[in-house]
């Protein structure tokens, strides 16, 4: 099963930022409620968590622009 790692909504506008960076590699094994990545969007820095546990598929790279809500990763549990 997949589980979607999305980018938190910080205003009910949409907006878009930048992933700054992944904390964990692709494949990596990661625990549900650990950050895992850091978007910036609107001068504000936001840290996503792992919405399960599993192992990380990373779909977007780093300093590239993000939406709030994106799908950004998958978490293969």
């Amino acid at each position: 099963m997949e589980v979607e790692v999305r980018v938190p909504r910080t205003t009910k506008e949409e907006k878009t930022g930048v992933l700054l960076s992944w904390y964990k590699n692709d494949g990596d094994p990661v625990e549900e409620g650990e950050e895992i990545a850091e978007v910036m969007i609107e001068k504000v820095t936001v840290h996503v968590k792992a919405p399960a546990s599993g192992r990380l598929k990373i779909l977007v790279k780093e300093n590239e622009e993000v939406a709030q809500d994106q799908v950004i990763g998958l978490i293969v549990t």
